[in-house]
């Protein structure tokens, strides 16, 4: 019974040592991540006219009609809202078209100033939907084509990247293809992402929560709480025979 103790406090030494560092790194990193509002990580706060109504347009361009001859492999054609305005879409297997609803031309891919005024538009910041101009609070414009930046790797290129400037580093993700907002990002978001990549330990993809080394981290960290249980219930029955001998 001593030496089996023994090998158990040994065990749970070494294993402690083992598994103490990430222990302190998940609790660390998911006290922040419940602690944090969840909806400001996602920049709900950060983001406004996202709800926008569609409507048919009065006078179609006359070439609107023909559509589906114009694109006889199209898979989609439908209306979609950029900046309160209804554009046609239509997405076939290998392009995507936005189609201005009056003159029925193609606009897209949009151009550096049209993302620039999406992203002002779905801003809530000091900047009127109203009132483009002003005071610009857009610091950087970047069109990503390729090798994108890890916080957008599953999303489809290309995207504008637009940065503002405000205390969040705020930065939105503009469809060139679409005019939709794609996605947002933000320090805390890019905090929250850390966390994640820390909590799960896949420092590459920071997405697979079933990876080699969460699974070594979980079996080491359970070795080294059945030790310890081990470790409690000999000295519980140590302590036993220790009354009964001084009887």
């Amino acid at each position: 019974m001593f030496k089996r103790a023994v090998i158990a406090r040994n065990l749970h030494k070494w294993f402690g040592l083992l598994v103490g560092l990430q222990l302190l790194i998940w609790l660390g990193s998911g006290l922040y991540m419940v602690a944090v509002d969840i909806d400001f990580i996602h920049g709900d706060p950060l983001v406004r006219n996202m709800q926008q109504a569609v409507t048919l347009p009065d006078a179609p361009a006359p070439g609107v009609n023909n559509l589906r001859a114009k694109y006889p492999d199209a898979t989609r054609i439908g209306l979609i809202p950029v900046m309160g305005k209804t554009h046609y879409s239509v997405i076939t297997p290998t392009q995507r078209y936005l189609l201005d609803p009056i003159s029925g031309r193609v606009i897209s891919p949009l151009d550096e100033q049209t993302a620039r005024q999406i992203a002002k538009y779905h801003f809530n910041g000091d900047v009127s939907a109203d009132d483009l101009g002003g005071d610009d609070p857009i610091i950087r414009a970047t069109l990503i084509e390729s090798n994108p930046p890890m916080e957008i790797q599953t999303r489809r290129l290309p995207l504008w990247r637009i940065d503002f400037d405000d205390r969040f580093s705020t930065s939105f993700y503009i469809d060139p293809y679409t005019g939709a907002l794609a996605t947002r990002r933000h320090q805390y978001w890019r905090i929250f992402d850390f966390m994640w990549m820390l909590h799960i330990m896949d420092y590459e993809e920071r997405a697979d929560a079933h990876n080699p080394l969460l699974v070594t981290a979980q079996v080491t960290g359970l070795i080294f709480t059945l030790t310890g249980i081990w470790l409690l219930l000999y000295s519980f029955n140590q302590r036993r025979k220790n009354r009964a001998g001084a009887r």
